[in-house]
């Protein structure tokens, strides 16, 4: 028997379930339910995620706080897995007290591996609500994100923190080509190769302006991104 571990796409909880999540979590439950019968040790996870500017600005407009909000939300999509008796082995909500926890563990452990590894910064740049990120020019058309065309671009400056992504861009390469770390279909494998060679960049890892989050460790003026 061999362990096979599932995930999906967290799901934004800042509107209710529709076709779309249904699509992704249909089909990740038949991959599920298929390595089961093969006898494989299945591990099913879904979930939802809770902190977000997008959510709290939900949380806002149907005058509910965000926890309020989040808790209806919640109930509307574990009956939406219950009607399309999806098999998933857990469900885990970003505001549980064991997910702050094991973020808030995997933050204090890298920082005691490899301490520059987080570092602060100013970030200035193109921020995308949808997103939740800073847009770079290559993802730009029209002044408008590509993936969000319909939304306002918003210019921000803010502190940050940092994760030095940079520093790992030779290990990953190598792994890959080596077949250390399996990327499976090829076209996929292909696609990392040619991002990585592109080069990596340093990613935020915490907002200043979000209070509606998982606090920084350390730093209690910023909240982790995005979990």
């Amino acid at each position: 028997m061999s362990k096979f571990y599932l995930t999906t796409a967290i799901d934004y909880s800042n509107g209710d379930p529709h076709l779309g999540h249904a699509l992704e979590k249909v089909g990740a439950d038949c991959i599920a339910r298929y390595r089961r019968l093969r006898g494989d040790d299945v591990h099913f996870l879904m979930g939802m995620d809770e902190h977000s500017q997008a959510v709290l600005q939900a949380a806002e407009q149907n005058g509910s706080s965000p926890q309020e909000w989040v808790d209806r939300m919640a109930e509307r999509f574990e009956d939406f897995w219950r009607r399309l008796d999806c098999s998933h082995d857990d469900w885990i909500r970003t505001t549980e007290a064991r997910h702050r926890e094991g973020v808030t563990a995997l933050l204090e452990l890298i920082r005691s591996r490899n301490p520059d590894d987080l570092f602060a910064g100013e970030y200035e740049g193109l921020y995308c609500i949808g997103c939740e990120e800073f847009k770079q020019p290559a993802q730009i058309v029209d002044g408008h994100c590509i993936e969000h065309p319909t939304l306002e671009l918003i210019p921000t400056r803010e502190r940050n923190h940092f994760f030095r992504l940079s520093r790992y861009r030779d290990p990953l390469l190598e792994r890959i080509r080596s077949g250390e770390l399996r990327v499976e279909p090829a076209i996929r494998r292909n696609e990392m190769v040619r991002l990585l060679e592109d080069g990596l960049q340093d990613i935020s890892v915490s907002r200043q302006r979000l209070a509606w989050g998982i606090p920084f460790p350390g730093d209690p003026e910023q909240t982790v991104y995005v979990w």
